[in-house]
């Protein structure tokens, strides 16, 4: 009897690590083709595209592997603008989210984003190309 205990003792510890195996695998190796994190406007916010965004916090998606991608702000699950950017690759880690902007009438004319843990910073207007919504 003690036998049987034991082998049904070690199989049961032979799935368990299995399935913590198979777990952890496939953590290293899946890569989600979108990053995204909250990027919170204080004020009106405004793209050289023409788009404007309330002031508010909306989940911004940036697709990876892309030297200019389109840059989906969203609210609630829906999409609110899409803009297109440059990435530029900063020397470190950015510390905490960092918006530039310049005055444009009642909005901030949004030009860079550097959102926080990235190595990149969102560049907007001229020096990324332009796209529409």
């Amino acid at each position: 009897m003690k036998m049987c205990g034991r082998s049904v003792l070690m199989g049961l510890a032979a799935a368990m690590l299995a399935t913590a195996g198979l777990g952890f695998g496939s953590w290293g190796f899946h890569k989600s083709s979108e990053r995204a994190t909250d990027v919170t406007f204080l004020n009106k916010a405004k793209f050289d595209n023409g788009n404007t965004l309330p002031a508010g916090t909306y989940q911004m998606e940036v697709p990876e592997n892309s030297p200019t991608p389109e840059v989906t702000f969203k609210k609630d699950g829906k999409v609110m603008a899409t803009v297109r950017a440059k990435v530029v690759t900063q020397p470190k880690k950015n510390a905490y989210t960092e918006i530039d902007a310049a005055a444009s009438g009642d909005a901030q004319l949004v030009t860079a984003i550097r959102p926080a843990g990235w190595d990149e910073s969102l560049i907007f207007g001229p020096a990324g190309s332009k796209a529409s919504r």
